[in-house]
């Protein structure tokens, strides 16, 4: 292995190790509040920022919503500091009333304001109404809604050097918004939110000729890619038949190219052992409801569709697993083979941590070049990161 341990490198992993371990503790506050569904009430979004900018905004809304918390988490590490390592080492860079303002800042800049056109102007939404409650067996068709001021999760999908270890961005509509929601049993299970059309927006545009998609929930990926001139087919897999029949009837007879798209009921697994590389130009993969119960399914289908090499294949999410469970595997791999020391990343299961010890192995056994800073920050890049969670997909596998 090409690694190298003089001062350069360790000064690069150990100030990464201070970026992931603020980053960490700002994310948690984050995805905390937005799963309370957090929202701020009382500040006049549109005006604040016509006068001051939206990065002032940005700064006011996060102290609004955030400075409270923050200041209770720092609390917790500085009384707690044993139970809260490995968080609680940022106190040795710095002072609690500097941490504050460093979380703060943060949380600051992963958050932005949103007109309700953002959602309200996409073809979809545009031509594609629900009206009421349709239902089949479990599965039910509905609308929900965000108020003004609420906190939704966004889509992050952009690897920043200077802020690496970013898993999560958050935003807020400065109106009212309503969106089309699929339930399974009473809750929700699918629906086409803001982090949707932004997660899907580089498969659409890498769409073309035959194309074929595994998991249908409300079309919109259905829709976006049947629109497209260069795209002359969609093809559907989608195995639950409940799912099939309400967008036959509600959705379906809505699109104006509906006469290109095919649905074929047959689970994605099945139907890729019968599938022949090359039938279709482009696959896109969305049949998980989130990042949990994603990996595992992204892992398993990403080895199964490894050996095609005439259709390109991509995955919904997928730099979202590389936030969340890779990159910090990679962290933990720096600090053990660089630094020489065992850390403990966030704890996020047996699973994903057995996962995440498996990638660790697979990459001292891929060898890659650390000779240098910029090498590191490739590494970390989604760029060289996604190839390698591709190749670990079959690696894994067949352990």
């Amino acid at each position: 292995m090409s690694l190298v341990k003089n001062e350069e490198i360790k000064n690069t992993v150990t100030g990464l190790w201070k970026q992931y371990l603020l980053t960490a503790v700002a994310d948690d506050i984050l995805m905390g509040e937005i799963s309370n569904h957090l929202y701020v009430e009382n500040i006049d979004f549109q005006g604040l920022a016509a006068k001051k900018g939206e990065n002032y905004l940005a700064s006011v809304v996060a102290d609004t919503a955030f400075g409270d918390t923050i200041e209770d988490a720092v609390s917790q590490l500085v009384y707690d500091r044993e139970e809260m390592k490995p968080y609680s080492e940022l106190l040795d860079f710095m002072e609690p009333e500097e941490l504050i303002e460093r979380i703060l800042s943060c949380i600051s800049m992963h958050i932005a304001r949103y007109s309700p056109k953002s959602v309200t102007e996409n073809p979809y939404f545009k031509h594609v109404r629900v009206r009421g409650r349709a239902e089949c067996g479990h599965i039910s068709l509905t609308e929900n809604d965000y108020l003004p001021g609420e906190f939704i999760q966004t889509y992050n999908g952009t690897f920043r050097r200077n802020d690496p270890f970013s898993t999560c961005a958050a935003g807020y509509f400065d109106g009212r918004v309503r969106f089309p929601v699929l339930l399974e049993d009473g809750n929700v299970w699918m629906s086409i939110v803001l982090s949707e059309i932004q997660s899907m927006a580089l498969p659409v545009e890498k769409a073309s000729g035959k194309v074929i998609t595994y998991g249908l929930g409300l079309g919109y990926y259905v829709y976006m890619v049947s629109s497209k001139p260069d795209v002359e087919s969609v093809t559907v897999i989608e195995k639950n038949p409940d799912v099939i029949s309400l967008f036959r009837k509600k959705l379906l007879p809505q699109f104006p190219n509906k006469e290109k798209v095919q649905i074929i009921e047959d689970d994605a697994f099945d139907f890729i052992r019968k599938q022949k590389d090359g039938e279709f130009n482009y696959a896109f993969s969305d049949f998980w409801g989130g990042f949990y119960d994603g990996l595992e399914l992204y892992l398993r289908f990403a080895s199964g569709t490894a050996g095609f090499v005439n259709t390109v294949h991509d995955y919904w999410i997928e730099s979202c697993f590389a936030d969340l469970f890779f990159r910090p595997a990679v962290m933990q791999f720096l600090m053990e083979d660089i630094l020489e020391r065992k850390v403990r990343i966030t704890d996020q299961g047996k699973k994903v941590r057995r996962m995440q010890r498996a990638f660790i192995d697979f990459l001292r056994h891929e060898k890659p070049a650390l000779t240098g800073t910029d090498e590191i920050y490739r590494l970390l890049d989604y760029a060289s990161l996604i190839p390698l969670m591709r190749k670990f997909a079959a690696y894994f596998s067949h352990r």
